[in-house]
């Protein structure tokens, strides 16, 4: 599955649903009269730009009656869409791996067990620092403007703490292997203790340099 050219496709898969979400934004979210005076008194006050001189996108799935535009909601629907088949994908592999490996790993010593089960554990808490650092927060921005104006509840947010929480993730995500698998950890625990004390050779090396120019002196 994951061989010759089959793997060049895997390679290339992350970027379809990329491409594919942001070409729906040029069929379901070009903005019209409507959206751009809904959110012009906002762009202007909170960033003193008028919003025709600014490149946007914008998703208002109600009109000004409360009916639905079917277009901006396409988008959402497409979003939500393939984020849940991804989970539905990694719930189930994960499944099947775990259950798999319970088989497998009887045929393995006990030391190779607990290694191949700790990676298992880091490969789980890979797949949550998505969820965690991406998912989590984008949900309450992408499905707020879900609600309907008939609960007369005006949300303005600016999301540029969400792209600090998307910096927090690439070190979570490398910091859940060194803890999680002991090699890693004894490697690291290694290097810390070899950095933290004093090294005997590096010691004796210029004890014998001192040394040797003193006795050049005298």
């Amino acid at each position: 599955m994951f061989n010759g050219i089959k793997s060049i496709v895997w390679i290339i898969y992350p970027m379809l649903p990329g491409a594919s979400y942001s070409i729906s934004f040029y069929f379901f979210c070009l903005p019209d009269e409507y959206s751009d005076n809904y959110v012009r008194s906002d762009i202007l006050d909170n960033y003193g730009l008028d919003i025709s001189e600014v490149p946007r996108f914008i998703v208002l799935p109600y009109d000004i009656n409360g009916v639905l535009r079917v277009k901006n909601l396409f988008l959402l629907v497409s979003g939500v869409s393939m984020i849940g088949f991804h989970y539905f994908v990694m719930l189930y592999c994960g499944l099947k791996m775990h259950f798999n490996m319970k088989k497998e790993l009887k045929k393995f010593s006990a030391t190779q067990r607990k290694l191949q089960k700790q990676f298992f554990y880091a490969l789980v808490v890979q797949s949550l620092g998505p969820t965690v650092f991406l998912v989590l927060p984008a949900v309450p921005i992408l499905l707020s403007p879900l609600i309907p104006p008939s609960m007369e509840i005006e949300i303005s947010w600016q999301t540029g703490w969400l792209y600090t929480l998307v910096g927090l993730y690439p070190p979570f995500d490398s910091i859940g292997f060194m803890i999680i698998v002991t090699e890693y950890k004894k490697v690291i625990r290694n290097q810390i203790t070899f950095l933290m004390s004093d090294n005997p050779s590096h010691s004796t090396t210029l004890s014998t340099v001192n040394s040797h120019r003193t006795h050049n002196r005298l």
